[in-house]
């Protein structure tokens, strides 16, 4: 055979090779191809290890992967002797190099440094290898490193077969560096992007990925190289070439890179990370000549994936799951919905929003509003964070701490507010709130009978066919959407912002407690009233009576594809379990309801006495219409369960 079916040069190596040189090699081939600054090397590929390794027996590690059959495995691997014409190509590979060249001698796996999962150290490394002979005995060592007990025992727990796992080892001359360390593209911490982490420390990067070193840290903006953070470690130990441990005095006074390193380390990751289009966690070296060298790239597998954006420049998301109390994943099929939802909204409106919102992303599954127009624009921050106190405080709290980083741009907030008065003029908004203060009780149930219409959407004769189901539901949701807009949002949204306006008339004459006493044991809830009927289940006969009611609930309820209550009543139960253990009558969640709403009407007659009649009328109307804030949710839920 070839020598090239046994050993390929990096510059005849790419991502597509994987199967034959393993993650690492096929990293170092891409990179090189892409003429990055990586030392040159080649790549001893899977055949070579399958051809040495064909008369050894894979099956008691199979079987059984525990530390003896690994061990024993281990032995026969590191005592064969490979065919000669394997010997020969590593060797005239190596030569290629140059004369008696020290070079690192490492594994690439081929379960190992891939998008999905980091398998960074599961197999052995050998530095400053010089000489033909001690190259092939370290190749030898690293076939062997396959079989670890920490590599066995991290490829069973992945479920990875180890029958199909085979062992490419990187042959690469080494740096001479003078200072080595690893880059973050993205903060592994908190996730941000636009954020290069960078720790270093003198001579090889052995001593910080072993945890030896207390490295410098940096944090750097990635778009201009500018150091954010500085952290200065005692850099007290260097690994030299020859792996010569140096003990060093206390380095903590001064950095072992200059600003003008740190920026190009930045330009490097930036440079990377736009290569592979994700965050990436590189090894870098300076060697003292100055020159920076790339060695090695792997994925940050520990970041939350982003969407795919279509604008640059740095953005704000807002994570609709959280909202929804949802924090696993939405089917594909659920996500499709709020897209329909929405669009029918959006028609309302008078947009046309075939697809959805454009500020709708998705990301790991998730669904989230991208919230960045909102966040540069002066009216559209009131209309955020007025959102947001009433639907998910805490992320409130969060976009507060970036209005730093957007500065709000030169939009007029009337222009802002106009354009948003004209929408919901178009939709007849305005008019339904003026309805709602006037006759709280007609529109409060007009809102409640929406329930019937909305389901009526999706009726269907008993031969419906498989299109004529598809196309009701699309239509039950394009114009349930609509229907949730007039009728129920401006009701419910009048009461809140009655609350709103009274407690701005108040102003100094009410606390912040009192208001909050206003608002308790509010009537028309339905997602209180289901709560305190489930309380109230005393046996298997309530239980099916509660649940002809509110079987189309359930766990992540938002979200089509999954099981409503009536099909896995399971959580009822454990949640039954635990109501039965209070056994306080005066604890009792309709007691303790009704406590409430008495509590919280004697501190309306004592703001109203304090705020005039206006306050008055302004928290009967709050009482009378801001409990139906969970009615439009429930609705789009027995909507979902109904589709």
């Amino acid at each position: 055979m070839d020598a090239t079916t046994w050993v390929k040069p990096f510059a005849e190596l790419d991502a597509a090779c994987l199967a034959v040189a393993g993650g690492k090699a096929a990293n170092l081939g891409e990179l090189t191809r892409a003429g990055l600054p990586v030392p040159p090397g080649f790549c001893v590929l899977t055949a070579a290890y399958e051809a040495a390794t064909r008369g050894v027996s894979l099956d008691a590690v199979a079987a059984a992967p525990t530390a003896e059959n690994a061990a024993a495995l281990r032995e026969q691997i590191r005592a064969i002797d490979p065919p000669p014409e394997i010997l020969a190509a590593i060797a005239a590979a190596y030569r290629a190099l140059g004369p008696d060249v020290a070079v690192a001698v490492r594994s690439s796996a081929t379960a190992e440094d891939l998008p999905g999962a980091s398998f960074a150290g599961q197999q052995d490394t050998y530095l400053d290898i010089r000489g033909e002979a001690a190259v092939l005995d370290a190749v030898r060592r690293c076939w062997a490193s396959l079989w670890t007990e920490r590599a066995v025992s991290y490829r069973a727990h992945q479920g990875i077969d180890p029958q199909g796992v085979a062992i490419a080892v990187v042959v690469q001359e080494m740096a001479d560096a003078a200072v080595s360390g690893v880059i973050f593209t993205a903060d592994p911490l908190t996730g941000r992007r636009g954020r290069c982490v960078v720790d270093a420390s003198w001579g090889l990067g052995e001593a910080i990925v072993s945890g030896e070193v207390n490295p410098d840290h940096f944090m750097l903006d990635t778009a201009s190289g500018a150091v954010l953070e500085r952290r200065l470690g005692d850099k007290r130990l260097a690994i030299r070439r020859g792996i010569v441990r140096e003990q060093l005095p206390d380095g903590s006074g001064a950095a072992c890179l200059p600003d003008a390193q740190l920026a190009e380390l930045a330009r490097l990751g930036d440079r990377v990370e736009r290569h592979y289009g994700s965050p990436q966690d590189l090894e870098f070296a300076f060697d003292h000549a100055g020159k920076l060298w790339l060695l090695q790239a792997r994925p940050i597998t520990t970041v939350y994936p982003l969407p795919d954006e279509r604008q640059p420049g740095l953005r704000a998301y807002f994570s609709f799951n959280v909202a929804q109390g949802v924090i696993g994943p939405i089917t594909p099929l659920g996500v499709d919905i709020f897209r329909l939802l929405a669009g029918g909204i959006g028609r309302k409106l008078g947009l046309h929003l075939p697809d959805g919102p454009p500020v709708f992303r998705e990301a790991g599954s998730r669904l989230f509003l991208d919230a960045t127009t909102a966040l540069r624009d002066r009216f559209g921050r009131r209309i955020l964070f007025i959102a947001l106190q009433h639907m998910e405080a805490r992320s409130g709290e969060i976009f507060k701490q970036l209005l730093p980083e957007f500065p709000p741009s030169a939009t007029p907030a009337w222009r802002t507010a106009l354009r948003i008065l004209g929408l919901a003029a178009h939709s007849r908004v305005p008019l339904r709130l003026l309805q709602a203060l006037i006759d709280p009780v007609g529109r409060r149930e007009r809102a409640q009978a929406a329930t019937p219409l909305l389901l009526a959407l999706g009726a269907l004769p008993a031969d419906a066919t498989r299109a004529q189901r598809l196309d009701t539901l699309e239509r039950m949701f394009r114009e349930g959407g609509p229907l949730i807009l007039d009728r129920v949002l401006p009701t419910a949204f009048a009461g809140i912002a009655a609350g709103t306006l009274a407690a701005k008339l108040l102003g100094a004459k009410a606390t912040t407690a009192e208001l909050q006493i206003a608002k308790r044991g509010l009537p028309f809830n339905p997602t209180t009233e289901m709560d305190l009927a489930l309380a109230e289940i005393q046996s298997e006969a309530d239980l099916t009576a509660f649940l002809e009611r509110y079987g189309h609930r359930g766990i992540a309820e938002i979200d089509i594809g999954v099981p409503r209550w009536r099909e896995d009543p399971s959580s009822l139960r454990a949640a039954l379990r635990n109501l039965g253990r209070q056994t306080d009558p005066t604890k009792a969640p309709r007691v303790q309801f009704q406590r409430g709403a008495a509590e919280a009407e004697a501190m309306v007659r004592e703001l109203t006495a304090r705020g005039g009649p206006v306050v008055g009328f302004l928290l009967g109307r709050m009482r009378a219409l801001a409990g139906l804030r969970e009615l439009h949710k429930t609705q789009m839920v027995a909507l979902i369960a109904r589709g």
